[in-house]
């Protein structure tokens, strides 16, 4: 049994997955007590030589690696959890720079307070160009803007989630809440990209009286490139954030349908295409309601698709 799992879940990313592993190399294991601790590696089906960058590495690292077949974030990251051994699991992603203390940081944190808690950091965006127009920063999610909850440690808002790039929880409450929903995140559909996986299980874990815990000193920094930096980009990742939606608000009936679907989303939708067609010519007014609008669809298509599914 380790004390603590760092899980990582990669895709036909091995070049950037190199300059993460190295990365790790520098990162501060506790001697006394030793820390016991391993890197699980999900390969996810890659077809690029991702597997030949992770044999680099074995001699170096505590690297247990782990293959899941079948295209899905979620089911790889749930493949991950299951082979896991430690008592704290700490996700990141393929494409971070972890701060040299980050391992040690969440172990004290969660030795500190071992039950009631899952934990998460800051997450300062490492540009591949040049840093995006702010207007456009402000709009796009986490993974592209970067996470800050400010200097000071605390318990998180309500309304304030971590990103999954860094955070961390024990193991066993983890496999409580049933893990990740494998209905969402990246490839969970052949036909759709979705996300919201990580916040999903949070809110679980929020649901059932766990608090999270913001630790400012666990920083890392995230890679982002040039493409996830569009308009078109984070309108879709907007859109695909706001289609999982539905599940938590499906079931309040407060509000009259009209084929499952609040006539209230239908109208608020007709009035944000009539502005975006009538300020068209104004840059901050069109993204504002561009992205409005984006959201809104992806709440419409989150309506009619559990609408569909409860009919069925």
């Amino acid at each position: 049994i380790m004390d603590v799992t760092v899980l990582i879940s990669t895709f036909n990313n091995s070049k950037r997955l190199r300059i993460t592993l190295e990365a790790f190399l520098k990162c501060y294991i506790p001697e006394r007590p030793k820390l016991k601790w391993e890197l699980v590696l999900v390969n996810n089906n890659c077809s690029d030589d991702t597997e030949e960058v992770i044999n680099e590495y074995k001699n170096y690292l505590p690297i247990v690696c782990v293959k899941e077949p079948i295209q899905g974030l979620s089911r790889a990251r749930n493949a991950g959890l299951r082979a896991a051994s430690g008592n704290l699991v700490i996700f990141t992603d393929d494409d971070v720079t972890p701060c040299k203390e980050w391992i040690s940081i969440y172990w004290c944190a969660y030795l500190d307070s071992p039950t009631g808690y899952f934990w998460g950091g800051p997450i300062e965006s490492e540009f591949e160009g040049e840093k995006p127009d702010e207007e456009l920063l402000y709009y796009a999610p986490p993974s592209v803007q970067g996470l800050d909850f400010g200097n000071i440690q605390k318990i998180i808002e309500s309304d304030e989630l971590f990103v999954s790039a860094n955070w961390s929880c024990p193991k066993k409450i983890l496999l409580e809440v049933g893990g990740f929903d494998e209905s969402l995140g990246l490839n969970a559909f052949s036909s759709k990209k979705t996300c919201g996986e990580e916040s999903d299980l949070m809110l679980r874990l929020k649901t059932k009286g766990f608090k999270g815990f913001y630790l400012p000193e666990a920083k890392i920094k995230h890679f982002v490139p040039k493409s996830k930096c569009t308009i078109q980009h984070i309108g879709n990742r907007i859109e695909k954030s706001a289609l999982s939606n539905p599940i938590y608000f499906y079931s309040d009936k407060r509000f009259p349908r009209l084929f499952g679907i609040p006539i209230s989303l239908y109208l608020k939708l007709i009035i944000t295409l009539g502005f975006l067609f009538i300020f068209s010519p104004i840059k901050k007014i069109r993204l504002s309601n561009y992205f409005r609008f984006k959201r809104l669809k992806g709440r419409f298509i989150g309506y009619a698709f559990f609408h569909k599914q409860k009919i069925k």
